[in-house]
């Protein structure tokens, strides 16, 4: 909990920071991405990882490996310094529950939900328009989608948006008639 409550603090200086640059090349969104791409990096590498977490590596040093890959990956100057703040701070740790706070926050700002749509087979372009202007009449927001595909889903839609699940798929469908049916 106090992970998050920190993430969250650091998240909502860096979102005011941008805000008050209004650059938009660095705006939000290009921050956004450069975080979680750098939390991706770390996360996927676990030597980079307990070497941030080493209490013997200099905070100059973690953050400077970290603003060198993320230059490499095209990081803009504003997530550099931040990266450095946090570096400075010792808070690298919260690298991935910053990201994800950030973009959160980020995400608010703009009136935007992220929701995720599973299908047993692919969604050609119409469908998904008419799912993102049906999502958005519901939710009242402008929706952000990732479209996965799952065979095994039979037929239907399952869809994610924040930790809610609506589940009409095929599969669930015939689960819970199994379920009704060995009741009674």
């Amino acid at each position: 909990m106090i992970h998050a409550a920190v993430a969250r603090r650091y998240a909502k200086a860096l979102l005011g920071a941008v805000a008050e640059m209004n650059r938009p090349a660095q705006g939000a969104e290009q921050v956004a991405l450069d975080l979680e791409a750098i939390a991706a990096t770390v996360g996927r590498f676990n030597e980079l990882e307990l070497l941030l977490l080493n209490p013997a590596v200099e905070a100059d040093d973690k953050a400077a490996v970290l603003v060198e890959i993320g230059v490499r990956r095209g990081m803009g100057s504003v997530t550099q310094r931040f990266i450095r703040v946090l570096a400075e701070r010792e808070r690298l740790d919260h690298l991935q529950a910053v990201a994800e706070a950030f973009r959160a926050l980020a995400n608010e700002q703009e009136g935007v939900i992220n929701a995720e749509i599973t299908s047993p087979q692919e969604l050609d372009d119409n469908d998904i328009a008419a799912l993102r202007a049906k999502l958005g009449e519901a939710t009242g927001q402008q929706v952000r989608l990732t479209i996965k595909t799952d065979p095994e889903l039979l037929g239907g839609l399952v869809t994610r948006i924040g930790d809610v699940i609506y589940d009409g798929s095929l599969r669930y469908q015939l689960d819970r008639l199994r379920g009704q049916m060995i009741e009674g």
